[in-house]
């Protein structure tokens, strides 16, 4: 049995964060934050972000706009749903782009 390629491995994580965005953190988006993953943590100074919209997939990214908790500034920013199925931010993101900017 050979080991699943790249490409299907992104495939499977982003439909796996917009099936758990959109069911465990939209509807409750009003009441929780997002913390960015570990390894990008100290990189974003360890802000959270609070989801404002309904997640989009661009090509393997998933996208939500979000409001930074430091900052108060509003964008768009890529998160993923980590082995233990919680959702994570992994960067920033912007119309046009192919991958996040911490990519």
């Amino acid at each position: 049995m050979s080991a699943p390629s790249p490409d299907s491995m992104a495939r499977l994580v982003a439909t796996r964060t917009l099936d758990k965005y959109e069911r465990d953190y939209y509807p409750k988006r009003d009441r929780i934050t997002i913390s960015f993953r570990g390894d990008l943590a100290e990189q974003y100074n360890y802000d959270k972000i609070q989801p404002l919209s309904e997640a989009q997939r661009h090509g393997h990214k998933v996208v939500i706009e979000a409001t930074s908790q430091k900052t108060g500034a509003t964008g768009h920013y890529c998160i993923e749903c980590n082995s233990w199925n919680l959702i994570e931010a992994v960067g920033t993101w912007a119309p046009g782009e192919e991958a996040p900017a911490a990519d």
